[in-house]
């Protein structure tokens, strides 16, 4: 257990809600394009502010390699997905009452998505798939049902994965690809 994670369930008062990055920062595709060597600070920090660019960079996609209309297809895809994992959290019967009280306010409830995506991302990304050391956490705990191993999470992977042609990084779950509708 890490020090951080004896302040939950420790406070007085409110409880405290905890976004954790990994330990160990995924490996990126080689990209053709050397800019993306050069990328500096936190891949977690990355997902969480620019979520689909993360996902470009962790699967080598340059972003002077992408045009701007295939830039916004993308993230409207990205949208769809945030939109399937709202509904689920709000569907959940296993949601933490602190997550209900804290979805209500825009910034927080999408910045919890977009852990949501990042958790999925680096679990069924090839190199890093299901090493704890390279997937994010949090405190409380999400629902299973909307964990990487959930098909809304296979599938808002999948879904990005296909748009930029970058399926073979990622490990789906078996009859997840044949399933997916496009």
């Amino acid at each position: 257990m890490h020090s951080r994670q004896v302040i939950h369930g420790a406070e007085k008062g409110e409880t405290t809600i905890m976004l954790l990055s990994p330990s160990a920062r995924a490996p990126v595709v080689e990209s053709s394009n050397d800019s993306s060597h050069y990328q500096h600070g936190s891949q977690f920090t990355m997902f969480l502010t620019a979520p689909v660019q993360a996902f470009c960079s962790l699967t080598g996609i340059s972003g002077v390699d992408i045009d701007k209309d295939t830039y916004e297809e993308a993230e409207k895809l990205f949208s769809l997905s945030l939109g399937e994992w709202e509904t689920a959290l709000v569907k959940s019967d296993f949601l933490n009452p602190t997550w209900v009280e804290i979805l209500g306010d825009p910034f927080m409830r999408r910045l919890i998505l977009r852990f949501i995506f990042c958790r999925a991302v680096l679990a069924l990304y090839s190199p890093t798939f299901q090493q704890e050391k390279f997937i994010p956490s949090c405190l409380p705990e999400l629902p299973d049902s909307i964990g990487p191993e959930d098909t809304t999470s296979q599938f808002a992977v999948l879904r990005l994965a296909e748009f930029f042609g970058t399926t073979k990084h990622f490990v789906f779950s078996e009859g997840i690809p044949d399933a997916y509708q496009h």
